[in-house]
């Protein structure tokens, strides 16, 4: 027992010797409490710089006043991207009571949006603090366009409405804009440029569009050569009426369903029509007979016949509308 304790005791003996010789740990030295402010600024706080254009610039002026009775210098220690700092405040101390100006810059250029900034300064009394510029701006894009969506509105059968997409390049820069999706074939477009706008214009062509569609919303991706806006997203919505609808606008018979079904047909304005004529192009479906009077409202019936998957195409000539009426019929089991 005597000799263990012997052994513990020389151990720390070497190791206290260890610490309290010429090797000693070096401790990094603490910086002191900050005591109160010796510099006032003007004006305080977070700065709205309000909107700028893509390649813009702006300045913001404020006032350090050293409220001490010490001299007391600023210096720079870092800066958000974009933003600069300059004048009296940092090229001398500013002396008692005194006041010197400073100006931050900020440029618009490569950034687009709403943006936080900030400038962090330190001075040349380490019981002081940090001092701090935020600024707050929103960045305009150099591309826009006059809205993104457009709606042809209710289109009779016969009409090809337009609408028209402007682009505009705030900085006067080339544009150069190209559709990069598919368009419908019922879906005419025209794009025209010159020097810094352009201009997108789409058709809507009733006719082209498949039996049965009475309706859609279009998306269409447009590209361009401006850095910050290198694409949009266009939206083109249409509805198209005929003198005479169908009811349902597709015919589909499923598994659960009875083996014939009716097909509804009504003039929008009301007033009495007649069935001129019909024709079931494709297998697996029969059609019964035709109404022969003049009403408001007329039903068709179309009988399935096959039990496996069909499909055909239901074309239907009525008094008061220009060309055939076309409705889908499928069978899906």
């Amino acid at each position: 027992m005597a000799i263990w304790f012997l052994v513990l005791w020389l151990g720390l003996s070497c190791r206290c010797a260890a610490l309290t010789s010429g090797s000693s740990i070096a401790v990094a030295p603490r910086r002191p409490p900050a005591g109160p402010p010796r510099l006032s600024i003007e004006p305080a706080g977070r700065v709205d710089l309000g909107e700028l254009g893509p390649m813009e610039q702006r300045s913001q002026s404020y006032t350090f006043t050293n409220v001490s009775a010490e001299p007391i210098a600023l210096r720079v220690l870092d800066l958000s991207p974009g933003v600069t700092v300059a004048g009296p405040a940092l090229g001398a101390p500013i002396p008692p009571r005194s006041s010197a100006e400073l100006v931050l810059r900020v440029d618009a250029q490569d950034w687009v949006g709403s943006q936080l900034r900030n400038v962090r300064l330190e001075t040349d009394d380490p019981g002081q603090g940090r001092y701090y510029l935020p600024v707050r701006l929103a960045v305009r894009p150099d591309l826009t366009v006059d809205g993104v969506r457009r709606c042809f509105g209710d289109v009779a059968a016969h009409e090809s409405p337009r609408e028209v997409f402007s682009f505009l390049r705030e900085t006067g820069q080339p544009l150069q804009v190209k559709v990069a999706s598919p368009v419908p074939g019922y879906l005419d477009w025209e794009l025209q440029a010159q020097g810094h706008r352009a201009w997108l214009a789409f058709t809507l062509r009733p006719g082209r569009v498949p039996p049965g569609m009475r309706m859609g919303l279009e998306r269409v991706r447009v590209e361009s050569n401006a850095p910050q806006q290198p694409s949009f997203d266009l939206y083109l919505e249409w509805r198209i009426h005929y003198a005479i609808e169908a009811d349902p606008r597709r015919l589909v018979f499923q598994a659960n369903d009875p083996d014939t079904l009716q097909l509804t047909l009504k003039a929008r304005n009301g007033q009495p029509f007649r069935i001129l004529g019909a024709d079931l192009a494709g297998a697996g479906f029969q059609l019964g007979q035709l109404p022969s009077g003049a009403a408001g409202e007329q039903v068709l019936e179309i009988r399935r016949t096959v039990a496996v998957a069909a499909r055909a195409l239901l074309a239907v000539q009525c008094s008061g509308e220009d060309g055939w009426l076309e409705v889908p019929v499928a069978y899906l089991p």
